[in-house]
């Protein structure tokens, strides 16, 4: 019986080295806990903004497209209208704009041409003088 209550009494021993162990882990344990519900709760803060972040960039994005899609209908409105003005302009001739240019007071047709691209290409707001 005495090696049994020996052998009992290192069992407590070595026991009660295991339990202050267990404590310690069970301590270390409870803080990782702490921190991993701490970087739970900023994450998922991190997470709502980034849905609302998420949400604003996705209406951005759709007003985006809504915009390209308006501006490539009035691109292929206009598109026609640029390929007369080309071939009105691929028709000149040196000759006739020089005879245009020869010209003291031209036709009103030709003044209001003259004026109209003053303003597009110079910017020009105030002096629409023939010459």
């Amino acid at each position: 019986m005495s090696g049994t209550t020996t052998q009992v009494a290192e069992l407590t021993k070595l026991l009660e080295v295991k339990m202050v162990h267990v404590g310690v882990e069970k301590e270390k344990t409870d803080a990782l806990i702490a921190v991993v519900g701490r970087e739970s709760l900023e994450a998922g803060k991190e997470a709502a903004a980034a849905a609302v972040q998420k949400a604003e960039a996705t209406a951005l994005t759709e007003e985006a497209e809504a915009e390209e899609g308006k501006a490539t209908a009035e691109l292929a409105e206009a598109e026609p209208a640029m390929k007369r003005a080309e071939a009105a302009v691929d028709c000149l001739e040196v000759k006739a704009i020089q005879e245009l240019k020869g010209m003291g007071s031209p036709p009103q047709a030709c003044q209001d041409v003259g004026k109209a691209v003053l303003i597009l290409l110079k910017g020009e707001k105030r002096n629409h003088a023939w010459n």
